[in-house]
């Protein structure tokens, strides 16, 4: 369990790399085409930096670039721009819509993680994404539930989650009142 933070090491894609291929796929979408420059503009850097970074994305195999420089995504890179999509809306809602996290800070934090989750926790969450958007009466009334309570701190060895160290004392951000909805 020691390495497990090794894992974060070992993702194919780096958070500039997802934003590489979210920008040639938007740019392919808005005009047809994308070159080094139109990346590099879009997302504000140098066309230095861009040729880098869209360098190691053709080694790895998530873009292609013809004779007349033109990019496009492979297969590969289509695949994995789509997940990161699907990733980033389950995780959008989740934050805004059940946790209640203020639509800038949700797309912040999105945007943090979208790349980094497996493929399995962004199923997972979809499904329960979809229950606790159901319009069942026991998913309704757990989530008011839950979004009336305020902070509540039993203390170390009473409460389920904390057992010996009392995670709001690691924490030491406000826990806001939820607005209730």
């Amino acid at each position: 369990m020691v390495d497990v933070w090794k894992e974060f090491e070992a993702n194919e894609l780096t958070h500039s790399m997802a934003h590489y291929l979210m920008a040639l796929r938007d740019l392919i979408a808005e005009q047809g085409y994308a070159r080094v420059t139109d990346i590099a503009r879009k997302l504000n850097i140098a066309r230095s930096s861009a040729s880098i970074a869209l360098r190691t994305l053709i080694d790895k195999g998530f873009i292609k670039e013809d004779a007349n420089k033109f990019l496009r995504l492979t297969e590969k890179g289509q695949q994995v721009a789509a997940e990161i999509i699907g990733k980033k809306m389950v995780l959008r809602r989740f934050l805004e819509d059940i946790l209640h996290v203020k639509p800038h800070q949700a797309e912040v934090d999105t945007c943090k993680i979208e790349h980094l989750i497996s493929s399995e926790t962004g199923a997972k969450l979809l499904s329960f994404l979809k229950f606790m958007m159901s319009d069942k009466e026991i998913v309704q009334r757990l989530l008011k539930a839950f979004w009336s309570q305020h902070e509540i701190c039993e203390g170390v060895g009473k409460c389920p989650i904390c057992f010996d160290t009392c995670l709001k004392e690691l924490m030491p951000l406000e826990f806001p009142k939820l607005a209730t909805g």
